[in-house]
């Protein structure tokens, strides 16, 4: 009998321990199974609303901000904004220390002044000082540098006319002449049309292949002249003597050892100073007499030695200072491919305060560039949250990249591509955007505002070109403007914004960009100028675009053998 109860005691003991745990299951929520739908995703394109953008890029691009230079309150305001809707919509840290920044370490240079000594070179060779001048905080020059080295130069001045090289006109001012560790004084604007012929047609891209071949030839730096008076040269001096305490050549902390900073300079000189120089009479006045002849007889033209040099003295010293990208991150459904990363990115760095504006308005406010495109990736993120809420998600992981730096040279970016938090070669796609918020003036000529220019697609990837157009035709239906998708273009816009750190590692991508409008690097670009049904129908086609990638069955593949070349020289 007690062996009988002592089983039946078992018996109750096993069978309450199995009710009890039979309860516990039933009560937890069943696992919900996650869609992946690509059409189901697309559905959510609609959370991007103009309403949004515009409540969002108006306290982003507002005074308060500062211009959001790199390395600045206002640059590290902004991260701390984005910071916080990324965590609103329930988005993984995955920067450092469970944060959403990833911070990065960047070397610059600060000024405090520059001395120039001018001086006579007589037939022994020996130098014979004609003016000592200082530029600094306080003070203003004979000359003020507008960029170059950190290093001490002395040299001897050439006289290069125009400094044009242009052969099927006849032109070369600088022929026989060994310019290598030379000042080369150059005068004016050359006229656009020499004998009947044109010179240029757009005289910014004439002077960047202009500045370009006089880079090649190692000179110690260039003096620029114009016609302007000595009141207006004043002017010019005085206004730049707020950039002195002011850091400049800003660049990745690990890579300062590799980069050369004793570059070529450019100064602008005084009308006076250049006179003295070129042995002219009547000083800024006789000058433009001067300027006028040379322009008469361009092709007959050549450079010359002057019997003057140079000394360029900077006082600087060097600061460290740190700046971060703001990562946020949503890992994929699918067991499969959730390893694998679409990144989707915009830089939100701008200019800061200007140093020369001459109205009330200080803060180059960045609306567009890249406002617009920075909240353009935070809308899309907001789309993809809220299919998220519903069990609605991509196959493919999403990381959302806002980077900063890129005004000084692309730096967030660079360091995210040579410290990735995903594997590069993980990384299917970059879909990058930069000033989506603005109509250029070819299409406000034409009338069009539903356009994109598309930089990379098929001149990278015919499937990313392919997948490009297939989001495009669901979502925004822009035209897509190939303008300026060849790797040929002059303007090279194909590595000018953040997705060249991507593509030199050969990932294939995919550049938003609606063009340079007249407010460009300008204090004026403000929120009032924003067309938001533009950016709207644009940031739903990124966003399209890269649900079709997530969940494309394979990842896109590079086939342009150009662009594979391309990469193998970086």
């Amino acid at each position: 009998m007690k062996k009988y109860l002592s089983f039946a005691l078992g018996l109750l003991f096993i069978a309450g321990c199995s009710s009890s745990n039979n309860a516990s299951e039933q009560s937890q929520p069943a696992q919900q199974t996650i869609n992946t739908d690509a059409q189901a995703l697309l559905s959510y394109q609609d959370a991007i609303t103009t309403d949004y953008l515009r409540a969002h890029l108006t306290p982003f691009a507002a005074d308060s901000m500062e211009g959001r230079e790199t390395g600045t309150k206002g640059q590290k305001k902004a991260a701390d904004y984005l910071s916080k809707q990324y965590r609103s919509l329930g988005l993984k840290p995955v920067g450092d220390n469970g944060s959403y920044f990833q911070h990065f370490d960047l070397t610059a240079t600060r000024t405090d002044s520059v001395v120039f000594q001018t001086y006579a070179i007589n037939k022994d060779g020996g130098e014979e000082l004609v003016s000592k001048s200082v530029s600094s905080k306080n003070s203003s020059a004979n000359y003020t540098r507008q960029f170059g080295g950190d290093d001490i130069k002395n040299a001897e001045i050439i006289f290069g006319g125009y400094g044009i090289q242009h052969e099927a006109l006849g032109i070369d001012h600088l022929q026989g002449v060994d310019l290598k560790g030379k000042w080369l004084l150059i005068t004016g604007a050359p006229p656009q049309v020499v004998n009947g012929d044109t010179l240029f047609t757009d005289l910014q891209k004439f002077g960047q292949s202009w500045f370009g071949n006089l880079n090649r030839q190692g000179l110690a730096g260039v003096l620029g002249v114009n016609d302007s008076t000595m009141q207006q040269f004043n002017e010019s001096a005085e206004a730049h003597k707020k950039s002195f305490g002011k850091l400049s050549g800003m660049q990745l902390a690990y890579r300062a050892q590799d980069n050369n900073r004793q570059g070529i300079s450019f100064n602008s000189i005084s009308p006076a100073q250049a006179a003295t120089i070129l042995n002219v009479e009547n000083g800024a006045q006789g000058l433009k007499a001067f300027n006028d002849e040379l322009s008469e007889n361009i092709t007959e033209f050549s450079a010359r030695a002057t019997g003057y040099g140079l000394t360029q003295i900077p006082y600087t010293s060097d600061v460290t200072i740190e700046s971060e990208n703001v990562a946020a991150f949503m890992e994929g459904a699918d067991p499969q491919l959730k390893d694998e990363v679409v990144v989707l990115s915009a830089h939100y760095d701008h200019l800061g305060l200007s140093l020369s504006s001459t109205s009330d308005d200080t803060v180059y406010n960045g609306a567009n560039d890249d406002g617009s495109g920075t909240i353009g990736v935070l809308s899309a993120a907001r789309a993809f949250s809220k299919a998220k809420a519903n069990g609605v998600k991509p196959k493919r992981s999403i990381l959302f990249l806002s980077v900063s730096g890129e005004e000084k040279g692309l730096l967030g970016s660079r360091y995210y591509s040579d410290h990735p938090i995903y594997p590069i070669e993980k990384t299917v796609a970059n879909i990058n955007t930069d000033m989506i918020g603005r109509v250029d003036p070819k299409h406000q000529k034409s009338g069009n505002e539903n356009y994109i220019y598309i930089i990379g697609g098929d001149i990278i990837s015919s499937d990313m070109d392919s997948l490009l157009k297939a989001g495009n035709a669901r979502s925004g239906q822009l035209e897509l403007d190939m303008r300026y998708n060849d790797l040929n273009d002059p303007n090279r816009f194909y590595r000018r914004s953040d997705h060249w750190n991507f593509g030199r590692f050969g990932v294939p991508f995919v550049f938003f960009f609606n063009g340079v409008h007249e407010d460009y690097h300008s204090t004026s670009d403000e929120v009032d100028k924003i067309n938001f049904e533009l950016m709207a129908k644009t940031a739903r086609s990124m966003y399209a675009t890269t649900v079709m990638v997530a969940n494309a069955d394979s990842v896109p593949k590079v086939d342009n053998q150009e662009f594979i070349e391309i990469t193998k020289e970086n």
